[in-house]
């Protein structure tokens, strides 16, 4: 029976894909939101809006591993909602609401920041006030022009399949590691080039999700990472998977 490791290799980039852009960060960092001692100078407020309802109620989730876990929650009046607390450092929460499904990745960090959303494209926040997340879009828009060369390759895989096309099934899957390799430099690119911003070492530590985890590549970036960066959750999550501290 023929083995078609290209359809195998497309699920992975598609998952790719969708992880980066979805889950976008998961680690076990241990950053609390608190609310006790918060100051205009060192706590971060949340101002959210809805286009549309989704709820009464919204939640900011800490993201560990795969999971969430809720660490506050705001009603929702008139589509508006107000987070409030202080971050050791900045990193990705989710925002989820009651009895939908819909998510929200962003990065909490000690500013005061607004996000608009539309329920109907959680994917898609608007977000105002906030350097990190201005950064952390600008990686995700030019992520998104290298997986949008993956569109094309879809009918072609789809009619090599059916028509059990061995000989273009094989070139589809070299064309598929082309867009792979160019993200995967995309991405180390775009760490170097900022390593002294938080956003780099969200980047980075994603690579520990890749298929291939290219661990000397990993370690020399992560050593190239500003000092203060290093502190941050992804970055001590770095350190950790590869023995750096």
């Amino acid at each position: 029976m023929i083995k078609f490791q290209t359809e195998i290799a497309l699920k992975k980039i598609a998952f790719a894909c969708i992880f980066s852009f979805f889950i976008f960060s998961c680690n076990n960092s241990s950053t609390q939101i608190k609310k006790e001692t918060i100051s205009k100078k060192k706590g971060f407020v949340l101002n959210g809006s809805l286009i549309t309802a989704i709820s009464d109620k919204v939640y900011l989730n800490k993201i560990i591993e795969n999971d969430i876990r809720p660490v506050d929650s705001a009603k929702i009046e008139n589509n508006n909602f107000v987070f409030k607390g202080i971050v050791d450092h900045p990193e990705r929460f989710a925002l989820t609401f009651e009895n939908s499904s819909s998510a929200t990745i962003l990065i909490i960090e000690n500013t005061n920041f607004e996000i608009v959303l539309d329920p109907n494209e959680p994917n898609e926040p608007i977000i105002k006030g906030s350097e990190l997340n201005t950064k952390l879009e600008e990686y995700k828009l030019a992520s998104k022009t290298i997986f949008k060369k993956i569109d094309y390759l879809f009918p072609k895989f789809q009619k090599a399949r059916l028509e059990n096309d061995v000989e273009n099934l094989n070139e589809i899957g070299k064309e598929l590691k082309k867009i792979e390799t160019e993200f995967t430099d995309f991405s180390f690119d775009f760490v170097k080039k900022n390593s002294g911003s938080y956003v780099a070492a969200m980047v980075l530590s994603d690579q520990l999700k890749s298929a291939t985890i290219d661990t000397i590549r990993i370690s020399a970036a992560y050593k190239k990472l500003s000092e203060a960066v290093k502190k941050s959750p992804d970055a001590q999550l770095i350190a950790t998977a590869l023995s750096l501290n």
